[in-house]
């Protein structure tokens, strides 16, 4: 058996004193193989698509996976645009998610009872092209106020190296220390984005992390990322764990203490309940456990979820081919 991932007592306290924590060497290549031969797959499938109807005039099939993408983008974003609007459902994506080693670090975090959410995020920032950036925002600005003072924690993953060129995230340590600020629609209306009077102007940290390695958000701490000026995709997901005291629609047991759904109270159904959450590690519900593909896939495609608060009244479009302009 696999040694136990340990998160030791300083980095658990530089956790909670600055909101974020980058934790080197955490899984393995093999462990993002499935996910990258997944993409991989699917952007042969569609690339031969594109190809077919004279919208591509090369398939790029020699191109290694960090290049592949952005070589089809220089000539159209439809490719990239599908996958940053979340075509990828397979098995790798499953997991990842209950991957033991990352299960290993939320439980140090969120306790022995781990809900993950299926509110997952593939993130393929193409060299040059705006809609990848991602102003400056809290997690939280998404979820239900009710979730606000709990941790609803982000795993941010890179499947390849990322660093400042390729667009790596830059968080302001200790933000998560204060209230959710006022967002705003951000002008690509893709977006949420801190009012600009309200963010910090300096004491912004780089957050580089190499392939193998995760980078831990609470959901208060503001964050954003920046232009990829090299000529290869930063490829990335982000994962989101909390623990099952929280409000949750996963379909599991509640026990005293846990808060429930309760709508009087201002109990929402979730921290984010558009979304389904389903539980990946438990002592005190082990049967629970969603262990499968087929019940994870099962699971999102019978989901029925509600509208989460739109706390800052805005209005939201989805990412269309048109939107994307190089920069």
């Amino acid at each position: 058996m696999e040694k136990k991932i340990v998160v030791t007592d300083k980095q658990k306290q530089f956790f909670k004193e600055e909101g974020y924590l980058i934790i080197d060497k955490v899984i393995e290549s093999i462990d993002l193989q499935g996910v990258i031969d997944e993409l991989n797959a699917e952007i042969g499938i569609r690339a031969n698509s594109l190809f077919k109807s004279g919208e591509l005039s090369d398939k790029y099939e020699n191109e290694p996976f960090e290049k592949r993408l952005a070589k089809i983008s220089s000539q159209t974003p439809k490719l990239a645009v599908s996958i940053w609007n979340g075509i990828l459902h397979g098995p790798a994506i499953f997991e990842l998610i209950t991957n033991r080693k990352l299960l290993d670090v939320a439980e140090a975090f969120c306790g022995e009872e781990v809900i993950a959410s299926s509110v997952y995020r593939l993130r393929p920032k193409i060299p040059n092209f705006g809609y990848g950036e991602v102003p400056w925002h809290q997690d939280s600005g998404y979820f239900e106020p009710f979730c606000d003072d709990a941790l609803v924690m982000t795993m941010w993953i890179p499947l390849v190296d990322a660093n400042a060129d390729n667009g790596c995230l830059y968080v302001i340590p200790g933000s998560h220390k204060g209230d959710v600020v006022e967002h705003v629609m951000h002008e690509t209306g893709k977006y949420l984005a801190v009012k600009d009077e309200l963010l910090p102007k300096e004491n912004w940290v780089e957050c580089p992390v190499p392939k193998g390695g995760v980078l831990l958000l609470s959901n208060k701490v503001i964050h954003a990322s920046f232009k990829n000026t090299t000529d290869s995709v930063r490829w990335s997901m982000d994962l989101r764990y909390q623990s099952a005291d929280l409000p949750t629609n996963a379909n599991i047991t509640r026990f005293e203490g846990d808060q429930k759904e309760n709508k009087k109270a201002g109990v929402p159904a979730a921290c984010y309940p558009p979304d389904a959450d389903f539980l990946v590690r438990s002592k005190k519900r082990k049967n629970e456990i969603i262990k499968s593909y087929e019940e994870f896939k099962h699971l999102r495609e019978n989901f029925t979820g509600s509208p989460v608060t739109n706390r800052f009244n805005v209005t939201w479009k989805e990412m269309m081919v048109s939107d994307v302009k190089a920069k």
